[in-house]
């Protein structure tokens, strides 16, 4: 008896799932007429801010609809501009130029402009941070010049702009130590600690025969939401070093007259905050497994196993490696970066001393570091 009331029970469920399937369309109309933007470009204006939407909607295929400007993308998709007095409103101009709602769940990407940066970016970030329906943890990326400029981009193979722009962006360039990556959520932590420095890739673009490619080993960096500095490529990997852990990432140097690649599968980082007296220091002992995997020439067959030859190599590779990071703190320390989040340790472990320090402690630091590349066993 029983079994016959559960069979009854679940045809009912089934039948109740087949109306619901063949009579709703799951809001399948509501999603042609919403705007599903991928990525967002942000310059500061005069009177508000100009905001740049990139739009993945099939609908937006042909271009201007009710006189809205937007921007037909090498990959199809719209650019449709807004202004406003601040984000929220630039967004809504988007809406209203459109006739479709700003969707921002799949927003991926946030670039921001020179203009913007040369301000507080939090005055257009907070947006996002406060927003209830925008996407958890966008990726962040500067820009020189316009921000909305790189949305027109034709990369090769008419991908889309903001894929191609988040694949730069991505833990694969991170983890060779290509770009120091930022998202939201890690920024605004930074912007908010007590050492308010923060840093984002600045993300250029090339030109070349097969279209627009994306280059972003150059880092922008922040202090107090405001763009104080840049670090070029070898300050990049420098600092890469300290802040994330490496995974097959190619270290060249030269030693006894030659180039020569290392390869790099892990690196163990110590870094310890002491204070004696009114004198702070940044110890950091660095520690880089790698293997010889090229050289510019042909080696002979003895070099090859020569274990004096590797030797000599990986102490220069450490050498050098040392002399980059310590000339990017000098750079870090000149423009008042807290690069090793020296204040926010002066804080936790010394907070005895902190509202008498806090303010000149980056200026007072000193580095003592070690580092040593070895073998992979």
């Amino acid at each position: 008896m029983r079994s016959k009331k559960s069979i009854l029970y679940y045809l009912c469920i089934l039948l109740f799932l087949l109306i619901a399937f063949f009579s709703n369309d799951f809001n399948l109309v509501n999603v042609q007429k919403t705007a599903i933007i991928t990525a967002i470009a942000i310059d500061k204006e005069e009177d508000g801010f100009s905001l740049t939407a990139l739009i993945a909607n099939p609908a937006s295929q042909g271009g201007s609809e009710g006189g809205a400007k937007t921007g037909q993308t090498a990959d199809g998709y719209a650019a449709v501009q807004g202004q406003g007095k601040t984000v929220a409103e630039a967004l809504e101009d988007v809406n209203a130029k459109t006739g479709w709602y700003p969707k921002l769940v799949f927003c991926r990407v946030l670039l921001l402009g020179e203009s913007l940066c040369s301000g507080n970016v939090f005055d257009a970030l907070d947006y996002f941070l406060r927003s209830d329906y925008a996407a958890d943890d966008p990726l962040l990326a500067a820009t020189d010049g316009k921000a909305s400029e790189l949305l027109q981009a034709k990369p090769p193979l008419k991908a889309a702009v903001s894929e191609a722009i988040e694949k730069v962006l991505s833990d694969q360039p991170k983890r060779v130590g290509a770009v120091l990556t930022a998202s939201l959520r890690p920024f605004a932590i930074s912007y908010f600690s007590a050492g308010n420095s923060g840093y984002m890739p600045l993300i250029v673009k090339e030109t070349g025969k097969d279209g627009d490619v994306f280059n972003a080993s150059k880092t922008a960096l922040f202090q107090n939401g405001r763009r104080i500095g840049v670090l070029d490529e070898k300050g990049t990997f420098a600092l890469s070093c300290i802040k994330n852990p490496l995974r097959l990432a190619a270290y060249t140097v030269q030693s006894q007259g030659e180039e020569n690649t290392l390869l790099i599968k892990q690196n163990q980082r110590k870094l310890r905050f002491l204070l004696d007296g009114d004198e702070p220091t940044m110890r950091i002992n660095l520690t880089l497994y790698a293997e010889w995997t090229d050289a510019a020439n042909s080696q002979p067959l003895e070099a090859l196993s020569s274990r004096e030859k590797q030797s000599a190599l990986y102490t220069n590779a450490g050498n050098v490696l040392s002399e980059q990071i310590q000339s990017t703190f000098a750079y870090c320390k000149s423009i008042g970066f807290d690069a090793f989040d020296a204040i926010g340790k002066l804080q936790k472990y010394e907070n005895n001393h902190f509202a008498r320090l806090k303010d000149s402690l980056v200026q007072r630091l000193q580095l003592q570091i070690t580092v040593r590349f070895a073998p992979v066993r």
